[in-house]
């Protein structure tokens, strides 16, 4: 009751008062509290390096805390003929975003296809050359301050096979302050033989993964969680899970290629590029589904019905430019006699030479092998990224998109729904009419594929979106992905994971 009484005893003025008093102090106190959590946020981001996530599809800009680099001496370095459009991306990619230090580039010797002009003319490496064998002496010969403090090794599955013993005695010669790490461009996760090697360098904290395309990473990063949980105490003690994986996009900024903003013609070249092996590409399947297509109806690409020849001829009586198949690459293969006069192979092309003959194609066909899920896992092909660099639009089913995540984007790929073989889409693109494959029933279950309302609703989308692209949509792109190699490679000089 007394405490009532004082309360009641309280004039309303000193209440009002007493209660505005109490009221600013809360707000006050919320004021200090909102500014604590913000420095607090702060603090934890300034010292929290972002992730990088392998399997996200936005590859935008990023706010990236600053870091000092602490990289400044690096070399690119391989004992592989190959694979230097690969690794010199890299070096375009350094010398862009270093503030100091150096570059030095190890070959076996100059660059074939007369690449260096490529490097030369989009200024990819503005210095000297040394041979691959003196890498080891001049790692060894300086182990102090200014002495090489990274190592980028082009081709990973032969480069490690050739010097991670030495490297490793060199690395492990060298104080505490002066370590070097080694960054691994891989290729094919398959590739075995040379993997044992990464035991040691891993329980240094040494080494790091590039493969060129972020779904080679991904596998990578599940075998690396695998092999953390091993039985063997000395594989479960290197530290696998800690390994740090990024990718980087060999992509270039071509300039000076054709544009290709609208068309009054059909679709009439579609490219197929790399090894002429059909352990390589589904070129049997690839031929069988062209060949029955112009069996059926040879119209539809410019030829007439097989006669007495033993090859499909073009229609010359129609004002109708005829389809052809280009295979750019290297090797052999047999083509069926009646595609002769569709199929034309491009070979012994340099880098010049055969950036222009991309660049006039329709369409990419990857030909990925349909029983064989390595491309899509375990390997990483460069034809997607060179169709990608020359602006040429990649025939593409959903999966290949979730792979290679660089090209998940409507700007750069022709979505062919995964029901339809490649030449099936190509027909519908050349007619503008899918009705034959909608009222087709290649099951012989008496329902049509057309029945399945959403098969029907991707084959129309198909169909509207049509297969041109224009280099703005190409640009914007590849603008995006070079960001995106930049903030790897900084990362990468910064020590961040």
């Amino acid at each position: 009751m007394s405490g009532y009484t004082l309360l009641s005893s309280t004039s309303p003025g000193t209440w009002r008062a007493n209660t505005g008093k109490a009221l600013r102090y809360r707000i006050l106190g919320v004021v200090i509290a909102l500014v604590l959590l913000i420095f607090t946020l702060r603090q934890f981001q300034s010292n929290y390096p972002g992730r990088y996530n392998l399997i996200d599809n936005q590859v935008g800009e990023e706010v990236v805390p600053e870091s000092p680099q602490k990289r400044r001496n690096v070399a690119v370095a391989s004992t592989f003929g190959y694979h230097f459009d690969v690794y010199m991306a890299v070096v375009w990619t350094l010398q862009r975003v270093m503030k100091e230090g150096k570059v030095q580039v190890y070959t076996p010797g100059p660059f074939y296809f007369d690449f260096q002009r490529i490097v030369d003319t989009y200024k990819l490496y503005n210095g000297t050359y040394k041979d691959y064998n003196t890498l080891v002496d001049d790692v060894t010969s300086v182990g102090g301050d200014g002495g090489i403090d990274l190592i980028v090794l082009g081709t990973c599955e032969l480069d490690m096979r050739h010097w991670s013993e030495k490297l490793l005695a060199a690395w492990d010669a060298r104080d505490s302050a002066h370590k070097f790490q080694i960054v691994c461009i891989v290729h094919d996760v398959r590739d075995e033989a040379w993997q044992p090697t990464i035991q040691e360098w891993s329980r240094r904290n040494a080494i790091r993964l590039l493969p060129i395309s972020q779904h080679v990473g991904n596998t990578f990063l599940r075998k690396f969680e695998d092999l953390a949980r091993s039985t063997d105490v000395a594989i479960k003690s290197a530290g696998y899970e800690y390994i740090p994986v990024d990718a980087h996009i060999p992509i270039l900024d071509l300039q000076g290629l054709p544009e290709r903003t609208s068309t009054n013609r059909p679709f009439s070249n579609a490219v197929i590029q790399g090894s002429f092996s059909t352990d390589r590409r589904d070129y049997t399947r690839i031929f069988a589904d062209l060949n029955h297509s112009l069996h059926v109806e040879p119209e539809s690409w410019g030829y007439l019905p097989l006669g007495d020849g033993p090859s499909f001829v073009q229609d010359t009586s129609i004002d109708q430019i005829p389809f052809k198949l280009h295979l750019v690459g290297s090797g052999w293969i047999d083509v069926p006699i009646e595609l002769k006069q569709l199929v034309v192979f491009h070979t012994n092309l340099n880098y010049t030479e055969y950036y222009q003959l991309m660049s006039g194609m329709d369409a990419c066909i990857p030909a990925f092998l349909a029983a064989d899920d390595k491309n899509f896992k375990y390997q990483a092909s460069s034809s997607i990224v060179m169709c990608l660099e020359t602006n040429v639009p990649i025939l593409a089913v959903r999966e290949l998109r979730e792979s290679y995540i660089y090209i998940d984007d409507d700007r750069v790929t022709i979505n062919r729904p995964a029901v339809m073989s490649e030449f099936q889409a190509i027909k519908v693109l050349r007619t503008g009419d899918a009705s034959d494959f909608l009222e087709s029933d290649p099951s012989s279950s008496g329902v049509t594929l057309g029945f399945h309302s959403r098969i029907r609703q991707a084959v129309h989308r198909f169909v509207n979106e049509g297969w041109v692209r224009t280099k703005e949509d190409f640009d914007l792109r590849k603008k995006l992905i070079l960001k995106e190699n930049e903030r790897i490679v900084l990362k990468i000089l910064q020590d961040r994971v």
